[in-house]
C-alpha cells in the first residue's frame, strides 16, 4: 500500500512531535525536574534542537495549532513567557479545535499573567471568561476565574466560582481542604469582616 503525500507528511510531523515530547520527558527525568543544566552538559543543545526543529516545521505549516500549542508549552516550561503567549496566541488564532479547548485559553492566560508578574488582571482574565464560554465547569478556568476576582477585590464572584469548583473536588483531600479555606477567606473580605 503506497500513502499518500499528505498523508506521509502527516505522520512524519506525528512521529516528530512525539519524539520531542519524549525527549522533553527524558530531560525532566534525567534531571528529577532540575532544567538549569550545567553549560558543558548536551541536554541544552537537545532541547534547543527541539525547538528550534519545531519553528522550522511552524514556518512551513503555520496554520498548524498543534504545533503551536507544543512550542508555547516549550517555552513557558523554560520561563519565556512573553514567547509562549505569542505562540498560544497564534494557536488559538489558526486553530479552530484548538480554540474550542478551555485548556489552551487557560494557558494562554497563564502565560500572558506571567509576563504581568503573575497578574491576572486585564487580557489574562478576559481569556479565563473565553476558557469558562467554552466550558463553565472547566476546573483550571474556575480556579483561575476566582483568582482573578480576588486580585480584583471581586469576592463574592471569588466565592462563586471557587464554590463551582469546589463540587468537583474529592472531600477530604488537600486540595478541597484548601479550596474551602480560600473561600472562607474571600467570604469574609466579601461580607466586610
Amino acid at each position: 500500500m503506497t500513502l499518500s503525500a499528505p498523508l506521509r507528511h502527516s505522520i512524519v510531523i506525528a512521529a516528530a512531535i512525539v519524539g520531542i515530547v519524549l525527549m522533553g520527558i527524558g530531560l525532566v527525568a534525567r534531571f528529577n525536574g532540575d532544567l538549569t543544566a550545567a553549560p558543558d552538559d548536551p541536554a541544552p543543545t537537545l532541547t534547543g534542537g527541539a525547538r528550534a526543529e519545531l519553528v522550522r516545521h511552524l514556518e512551513r505549516s503555520p496554520r498548524d495549532g498543534r504545533s503551536w500549542v507544543l512550542l508555547a508549552r516549550m517555552d513557558f516550561e523554560a520561563d519565556r513567557f512573553a514567547d509562549a503567549a505569542t505562540a498560544y496566541e497564534r494557536a488559538l488564532a489558526t486553530g479552530s479545535k484548538v480554540a474550542l479547548d478551555p485548556a489552551i485559553w487557560c494557558e494562554y492566560a497563564d502565560a500572558l499573567g506571567m509576563t504581568q508578574g503573575g497578574s491576572l488582571a486585564g487580557k489574562p482574565r478576559e481569556l479565563v471568561m473565553r476558557a469558562l464560554a467554552e466550558n463553565p465547569k472547566h476546573p483550571k478556568a474556575l480556579e483561575m476565574a476566582g483568582s482573578a476576582a480576588y486580585e480584583a477585590g471581586e469576592y463574592a464572584s471569588a466565592v462563586r466560582y471557587w464554590r463551582e469548583l469546589l463540587l468537583q473536588l474529592p472531600q477530604g483531600s488537600r486540595e478541597h481542604a484548601e479550596l474551602a479555606a480560600a473561600i472562607a477567606r474571600a467570604d469574609e473580605r466579601a461580607q466586610g469582616r
